[in-house]
């Protein structure tokens, strides 16, 4: 049983088991110290002047050079493909759906999730299986967790914008109706 709201929306995410945490050491290198430090700093008060747009952009620009240079000193290896890789049907601040049955209920996963930004974003996240195609999460980094929150919150904006539309637009072919029926009770008035 799901305890929680999901919303129609498509994410990638690449999962598989957790097998005695041998994932650990990747998910706390997702968490960027960069990203701890500003977090840190906020608190204290030291970016209270600043641009919170101009700072992300010279977090992501830092991470970048930081990427680049890893490649450079032949210190990146690109992170092994894990087990299954699917689309959700429905996503939530608290976990997700998939269309098929795919998880083992239960069983604690470890994933990947593409989140499709205008700064791609890779979130790590450590999930639960529910139901057969149902997941809640249960780790994610505060960063991470950030990201992810804004993603659904944009999702659900999508999804009632789009609700919305559709009931102006009902709303709309309505008025056309009484329209053609008032004019054609008075073309029949007429006769």
């Amino acid at each position: 049983m799901v305890d929680f709201r999901l919303i129609s929306s498509r994410v990638e995410i690449e999962f598989e088991p957790d097998m005695d945490g041998a994932h650990e050491s990747e998910f706390n290198q997702s968490r960027s110290n960069i990203d701890e430090w500003l977090s840190i700093e906020m608190v204290r008060g030291e970016g209270e002047n600043s641009d919170p747009l101009t700072i992300k952009l010279l977090v992501e620009l830092y991470k970048k050079v930081e990427e680049l240079s890893n490649i450079i000193k032949n210190q990146h290896t690109p992170p092994k493909p894990l087990k299954f890789c699917l689309d959700t049907s429905k996503i939530g601040y608290e976990g997700f759906e998939f269309d098929k049955d795919c998880l083992e209920v239960g069983t604690s996963y470890f994933a990947r999730v593409n989140l499709p930004l205008f700064i791609k974003r890779e979130v790590m996240v450590y999930f639960k299986a529910i139901t057969p195609n149902c997941a809640k999460i249960l780790k994610i980094s505060r960063g991470n967790e950030r990201e992810w929150n804004a993603f659904v919150a944009e999702s659900e904006r999508l999804e009632i914008r789009k609700v919305k539309n559709s009931e102006q637009w009902v709303i709309t072919l309505c008025s056309i109706c009484a329209i053609i029926g008032c004019v054609w009770g008075d073309i029949l008035a007429k006769r």
